[in-house]
């Protein structure tokens, strides 16, 4: 260590060490300077109080001889002061050291961006910063990115230390692959000239970008910190069939046996099942299978591995390749069961749908996807009604044609039917047999190969009329429809205007005839695949830790066609884009072949976990040093005889402080939600304690889930505010006094059954008594839907409710607490709708709205778990949460204080902050539900 390296306040290398401020290190010096003074200097004496020594006041001491301090308390203050120095001079720990002697100019930082850092990424963000570190003070850093951007980071600007290193704080992966060459191209037309290269990377290639490294290796030494992927690699694939469905999963280093968790999850992020993926020694890739019901398969949005976020270990599912319910009903049985039309249909259904067998009414009960009839005539009149709604509700209706069909129809067709059929021979015959046209492009089985070798011998005939065309999905040779369709609600009827099996036609032998099945299955739901037409935007995308979140600016459009070549980009991010024939989902690596980089240049100086690790000793030594003079000031106050007294008072303070600080959040949680619990019945816990109430749903996960959010609302009330609530209490609105609690949340489940004539006379007389409802429909996933409450005015039926508008700009809720303009829960632009004023411009009651009508999860968005961690993600990240949190805190003060924040005196101040007021939609009444709000609401 030079004396000029010591005062030039330039970065300093002490083995292992950096010092980024090494002229701290000159107080030092004065160490053996203070040793002499402290030695020098004795202790206060201690103060003994004997009344006999009055008697020796008047007489002067001859000598007096102060004591030295001990030996130890020297040492403690000695230990402290070169700690706080040592402190003082930014010490860090960092193997790789700073930059030799010889290496001059800038510092290149390169790091690969792509997806495959993501389960890494903090190992190698730490890398790239260590390496910052351990620049000089002047050395100017340079940043390149490896994975393409529409605006990257601008590698020829020379950043200082401190700019590059808030830069790397602020970096996360994408969802895309690198794209070494399109860096390449940057760097050299960046024109700079680097000193040194620290390539910060995964150390994984696809074949096509090994030049890269070499052409790094030719501006300027390099290092090289490699971090790949320790487990699963990615989800590359994924195969559904009846039985459930299983995921394939890819893994670069196959040197040893592994087991590796992956789980199955909904939209929301619950959990369905997990399944375990065995990687034997030598195996790159295996299987995870769910095995689960139809009903479970059907809610599951997409899989992931557990532990490894990334988006490459995130598989989206969409209706392309999801397990359908499917019904079949037959005219009757045959006594050769493998010649029977029901054969064929299920021979071809079975790789990928759940089958259903019974009576029509037992199938529409259990509210399949779709039901095949195979030649059923005229179906019952006490089942063509329930069958009606099922299909107006959006299920697939797919008839086959038969004797049966053909001599009797009913309403229940796409077209209408002549009363005869076309066979070989017969009236309306042909010559010979008559093979498939190929599909048109507008045919939701556009794409699919037309079999060769299939014949139609016999058809029901369709009545000729205007729509016939565009009502046609198939159609022979001679232009006959053979297979047509018309949508019916939500739903589609389609007929095939032959049978199920190989009487009147040989389609049910060929492939063909499986995938023709699937499509029209897929069609009750709006999701048939168009291959030729349609553009599909994006609706929820993955970024780079593979959480889903509402799209930016920069992700574009895709059509239909560019599905089956698409690359993942910036501008077409892995998620679901959603178009006209229903959802589609674009994946990060289906198919995925990485391989580890292992012919590096023998130029390339190649990092270890341990000489890439950097870390900051500053905070640890200051810390130490302010304990060891803590330490010092108890032990001056035990030896000056004041330590009975305040030496143990001052001993117990630190300890009182770190064991309040040790606190988890968890159980200051539990000592809040706790509170005046012990001994009391519900009604006198609620009576004594402030506390929110939620519905018991008989959903055992809907009802944890809503306690997480209410206590953690609750959590952030009494954090913020004055207002103190303590555990929400789970109520029955038929049992249980609502008075007590001033807010009651209902989240609506699935298929909820209504409300009981008690329950809704129960809540008539909360809200009548100034109690607050807030009924959360959890449906606002689809950020480009207007709100869909259609289900709410059977199911609140009596309810008395006044009329119901969107909260307006000046609305009381957006000034209460925090000045806000939108409601967010996990999802976001939802509306939220409240009791509007009436022509005197007042509500009713104490002109406080108590019913609080919207779907955009607020509790999911507030739950948090024991940890208080949140439990659900939320599409706008920790921001959107935080202004879930103050809606809620705007919502809970304007329930608890009603309107004095509409003091006139303030409006015109408020309203200036908040904007411009936009035109409020006009109001409904919830007894006219099905003519305002459940149709979409007012535009």
């Amino acid at each position: 260590m030079s004396l000029t390296a010591l005062f030039s306040g330039a970065p300093m290398a002490a083995g292992p060490f950096v010092l980024g401020a090494p002229l701290a290190l000159a107080a030092l010096i004065a160490l053996p300077i203070l040793w002499v003074i402290l030695r020098a200097t004795p202790p206060a004496p201690k103060n003994i109080e004997l009344p006999s020594l009055r008697l020796l006041d008047s007489v002067e001491p001859r000598e007096e001889t102060p004591d030295r301090t001990p030996w130890w308390v020297l040492l403690l203050r000695i230990l402290a002061a070169t700690l706080a120095i040592l402190g003082l001079s930014q010490p860090v720990f960092a193997p790789a050291g700073p930059p030799d002697a010889a290496e001059t100019g800038a510092l290149l930082v390169v790091v690969d961006d792509g997806w495959a850092s993501a389960p890494r990424w903090s190992d190698l963000r730490s890398a790239a910063e260590a390496a910052i570190d351990g620049a000089g003070r002047d050395t100017p850093v340079h940043i390149l990115t490896t994975a393409s951007r529409t605006r990257p980071v601008d590698v020829a600007e020379p950043r200082t230390r401190q700019a590059a290193a808030r830069l790397m704080d602020a970096f996360n992966p994408v969802s895309w692959s690198v794209d070494r060459s399109g860096a390449m191209e940057r760097l050299e037309a960046s024109g700079i000239q680097p000193g040194r290269i620290i390539y910060a990377t995964h150390g994984l290639t696809n074949g096509t970008d090994g030049a890269f490294i070499e052409q790094l290796a030719a501006l300027a030494p390099v290092s090289a910190y490699i971090a790949p992927p320790r487990g699963a690699l990615a989800i590359s694939s994924l195969l559904a069939d009846g039985d459930g469905v299983g995921v394939t999963l890819t893994r670069v280093d196959d040197s040893d046996a592994q087991d590796i968790a992956v789980s199955a999850l909904t939209l929301d992020g619950s959990a369905l099942s997990t399944a375990t993926a065995s990687f034997e020694d030598g195996m790159s890739e295996t299987i995870a299978r769910f095995d689960l019901p139809g009903g479970a398969l059907a809610r599951i949005s997409r899989f992931a591995v557990t532990g490894a976020q990334g988006a490459g270990t995130t598989w989206l599912w969409d209706s392309e390749d999801r397990t359908r319910r499917v019904g079949l009903v037959s005219a009757g049985q045959t006594a050769q069961p493998l010649l029977s039309d029901v054969h064929y249909v299920r021979r071809a259904l079975e790789p990928f749908a759940t089958l259903i067998e019974g009576d029509l009414t037992d199938i529409i009960e259990q509210q399949p996807d779709a039901i095949i009839l195979t030649d059923v005539g005229r179906i019952p009149a006490p089942d063509q009604e329930p069958l009606i709604r099922w299909v107006e509700s959006g299920g697939a209706l797919i008839r086959f044609a038969g004797p049966r069909l053909a001599a009797q129809d009913d309403a229940l067709l796409p077209v209408p039917l002549r009363r005869t059929s076309r066979a070989l021979g017969g009236a309306l015959a042909w010559e010979e047999p008559q093979g498939l046209e190929a599909f048109a492009d507008t045919s939701a089985f556009a794409g699919l190969a037309v079999p060769d070798d299939a014949v139609v011998r016999q058809q029901v005939l369709a009545q000729p009329a205007a729509d016939l065309q565009s009502r046609t999905w198939a159609r022979l040779e001679d232009g006959s429809p053979i297979v047509t369709a018309n949508p019916r609600g939500a739903g589609m009827i389609i007929l095939f205007h032959v049978t199920a099996g190989p009487d009147w036609s040989d389609l049910p032998f060929s492939a063909t005839f499986a995938q023709m099945l699937r499509r029209s299955i897929a069609a009750g739901r709006g999701e048939v695949r168009e291959t030729g037409e349609g553009a599909f935007v994006p609706q929820l995308v993955l970024d780079g830790f593979g959480r889903l979140q509402s799209p930016d600016a920069t992700a574009q459009p895709l059509q239909a066609a560019d599905f089956a070549t698409v690359q993942t980009r910036e501008a077409h991010p892995p998620g679901f884009y959603r178009g006209p024939s229903g959802t589609r989902a674009v994946n990060t690596a289906p198919g995925v072949r990485l391989e580890q980089i292992t012919d590096w240049p023998a130029s390339v100086r190649l990092l270890g976990d341990a000489e890439a690790r950097r870390l900051d000793l500053t905070g640890l030594l200051l810390s130490i040093a302010l304990i060891l003079i803590a330490i010092d000031l108890l032990v001056a106050l035990i030896l000056s005889g004041r330590g009975p007294r305040l030496g143990r008072a001052a001993a117990a303070l630190p300890l009182f402080i770190c064991a309040v600080l040790a606190m988890p959040d968890t159980a200051r949680a539990q000592m809040l939600a706790a509170r005046g619990e012990t001994g009391l019945t519900k009604a006198e816990a609620a009576a004594i304690n402030m506390r929110f109430g939620y519905v018991e749903t008989g959903d055992a996960d809907l009802d944890r889930r809503v306690e997480a959010g209410l206590l953690g609302l609750s959590r952030t009330l009494y954090l913020r505010t004055s207002v103190e609530p303590v555990r929400p209490h789970a109520l029955n609105l038929e049992t249980d006094s609502l008075e007590l609690y001033p807010l009651v949340y209902y989240t609506v489940p699935e298929a909820a059954e209504p409300l009981t004539e008690p329950a809704i006379a129960a809540l008539n007389t909360y809200m009548r008594g100034g109690g607050a409802l807030i009924i959360d429909t959890r449906g606002g996933g689809d950020s480009t839907a207007e709100s869909d409450l259609s289900g709410l005015a059977d199911f609140l039926s009596g309810l008395d409710a006044p009329p119901l508008g969107p909260v307006p700009d000046d609305h009381v809720l957006t000034k209460s607490f925090y000045l806000i303009d939108s409601f967010p829960g996990r999802y976001s632009g939802r509306r939220l709708w409240v009791e509007v004023p009436g022509e005197d411009g007042r509500t009713e009651g104490d002109g406080v709205s108590r019913l609080f009508i919207g779907d955009a999860d607020w509790a999911g968005a507030w739950a948090i778990d024991e940890r208080t961690r949140p439990m659900f993600s939320v599409d706008g990240g920790n921001m959107q949460r935080e202004y879930a949190y103050r809606f809620g805190i705007n919502l809970v003060m304007y329930v608890l204080t009603g309107n004095y924040k509409a003091d006139q005196v303030h409006i015109p101040a408020l309203l200036e902050r908040l904007g411009d007021d936009e035109e409020t939609p006009e109001p409904f009444d919830l007894d006219e539900i099905p003519g305002s709000i459940m149709d979409g609401g007012p535009q």
